[in-house]
């Protein structure tokens, strides 16, 4: 094909594109629809991986101790804890400083906060406990059956095990992936059967002209071409479209979604220099959905 042939293509492609301008418009939205579900989609997985990940590094298990239980006690105890291998840290937190972190979270509450201050620091009504990090989610198990032996029931009040937030957190994600997913394909059948009855109506309005260029002898690439050039462009319209609605979207929206789940804006990977190759993603799934209607569009009609 040579390159003046191209050219023509490409030019009756995009005069194709805005000659039927509404049903252009009405095609593009439904390509900027699925393609901002897509990328929200995309966008939501990394949001879930990251914010799982940091969940998994702040969820311990809190083991609470007995008023009687002695310093020495609880620090050889420690020491014992921090030797075994599923063990990632062990934080003691003594009576005073669970005393000043419960009036901290309660600052707002002045009548439980009343209530806490009429004991005395020797009257302290909270234990002292540890907060035990391990290196797999899968080793709490262990930690918990340790600490529920008969040899530490003199000494231990209360276990509270907190992987059940994650465990939540995970079937939310499942179930927004899930949902996503659905939406994406739903979507991206409804673009195909748009953009494949669009491309329909374009070749039946230019009928004669086609005919024309088959009698003159016209090759099918060269009949073909300007409709699947025209589904390319709707896929770069949409795309652009799509970034021009999402990006100021990001923008606005990250320093918020990274406080609100307490991480940093680099951890989360759709900012910066990555928004490009979101926006390559889009273009590419667009330019795809855009030539694969158009294809079968031109197949259909014109029984080639």
């Amino acid at each position: 094909m040579g390159r003046i042939t191209f050219l023509r293509i490409i030019e009756n492609g995009f005069l194709n594109y805005w000659r039927n301008f509404w049903l252009s418009v009405a095609a593009t939205a439904i390509m900027v629809i699925t393609l901002f579900i897509l990328s929200s989609l995309l966008i939501l997985n990394n949001l879930a991986a990251v914010s799982l990940k940091a969940l998994r590094e702040k969820v311990d298990i809190s083991i609470y101790f007995r008023q009687t239980v002695s310093e020495q006690i609880i620090s050889q105890i420690q020491r014992q804890l921090e030797l075994l291998p599923q063990v990632k840290s062990v934080a003691y937190v003594p009576p005073i400083l669970a005393r000043e972190r419960f009036i901290e979270l309660h600052k707002d509450e002045p009548l439980l906060i009343e209530s806490v201050e009429q004991f005395s620091l020797e009257e302290n009504p909270f234990p002292a406990s540890f907060a035990v990090r391990v290196n797999d989610l899968s080793d709490y198990p262990t930690i918990i059956n340790i600490f529920e032996e008969e040899k530490f029931t003199p000494f231990v009040k209360k276990i509270t095990d907190k992987r059940d937030v994650v465990d939540r957190l995970e079937r939310i994600t499942t179930g927004i992936k899930n949902l996503g997913f659905g939406l994406t394909l739903a979507f991206g059948a409804v673009t195909l059967i748009v953009l494949f009855n669009t491309v329909r109506l374009t070749i039946y309005s230019r009928r004669e002209e086609i005919e024309i260029m088959r009698l003159v002898g016209a090759s099918n690439g060269y009949i073909r071409g300007p409709f699947v050039v025209e589904g390319i462009f709707y896929g770069i319209a949409g795309s652009i479209f799509t970034s021009l609605i999402l990006f100021p979207l990001l923008w606005f929206l990250t320093p918020r979604i990274s406080s609100f789940f307490e991480i940093g804006p680099s951890n989360f990977a759709f900012s910066g220099s990555n928004l490009w190759w979101l926006l390559v993603m889009q273009l590419l799934a667009g330019v795809i959905l855009g030539i694969i209607s158009s294809i079968f569009a031109v197949r259909k009609y014109l029984n080639t």
